[in-house]
């Protein structure tokens, strides 16, 4: 395993020299991983193909900001404003109330309105983690390393919803974060990596520059992501392609 995993890594590195991109998906990685993966990357003479993401902005991000400088390295935070008001992501919510994944991946289907009811009615909870609020993501969209881009608002599974919906929610998303930050989204990101080649036909006229989901579409496969409760080394392998599991975005 050792030696397929370096020589897969070797690979990587030798197709980033040529030109390629590494695009990386973060979510709460902790900083002190997110900083060993970025000397790793420097090291080995590949930090500038680095394309790095982060889903949601959680309160960790603020951890990850003087990592970001140490290394000089930007990255676009993709943000969904009513989860934001609400402080977490409904999915997240469900795991912490203790709902079932069998269960909450059910509600994929349903409405903001209608998920956020199931939530509520199955009570109230102490966060275990939580998003970035409002006032954060305002402070944040100053930070000169830092874009804030479009995630939709209530980070719905877009192949599950009407087309309309999910086009307005985008379009009330690029409103919100305008009038938040000052700038309108160039790029978004479909929550658990899925959208659809409709959907990205309507992204195109709304000035969406790149819209990415686990099919590819701009970037390639978003595969590369770094998970929170795994190790650094195979956080490493994951965000090369040289691990057995690759995870998704989620």
């Amino acid at each position: 395993m050792v030696y397929a995993l370096t020589g897969a890594r070797r690979r990587v590195v030798r197709r980033l020299k040529a030109g390629g991109r590494l695009p990386v998906v973060v979510h709460a990685l902790p900083a002190w991983q997110l900083e060993r993966i970025l000397a790793w990357l420097k090291t080995h003479g590949v930090l500038d193909s680095l394309w790095l993401t982060f889903d949601d902005a959680w309160t960790t991000l603020k951890d990850s900001l003087p990592v970001l400088e140490k290394y000089n390295v930007s990255a676009k935070v993709f943000v969904a404003p009513g989860q934001t008001l609400r402080g977490n992501i409904w999915t997240e919510e469900a795991r912490q109330l203790g709902i079932p994944a069998k269960v909450w991946r059910g509600w994929y289907a349903l409405s903001e309105a209608e998920r956020n009811g199931k939530l509520d009615q199955a009570g109230s909870h102490v966060p275990k983690r939580t998003l970035l609020t409002k006032e954060e993501v305002i402070d944040l969209s100053k930070h000169p390393l830092i874009s804030i881009e479009n995630h939709t608002w209530s980070h719905l599974s877009a192949p599950h919803r009407p087309v309309a919906e999910v086009v307005a929610e985008v379009v009330q998303t690029q409103e919100t974060l305008a009038e938040w930050t000052g700038r309108k989204p160039e790029m978004l990101a479909w929550p658990f990596g899925r959208g659809t080649p409709e959907l990205e036909a309507n992204m195109s006229e709304l000035g969406l520059k790149a819209v990415y989901t686990r099919q590819g579409y701009e970037i390639g496969p978003c595969r590369n992501m770094a998970l929170e409760d795994v190790s650094y080394q195979e956080n490493l392998g994951r965000i090369l392609g040289a691990w057995p599991k690759v995870g998704e975005t989620i």
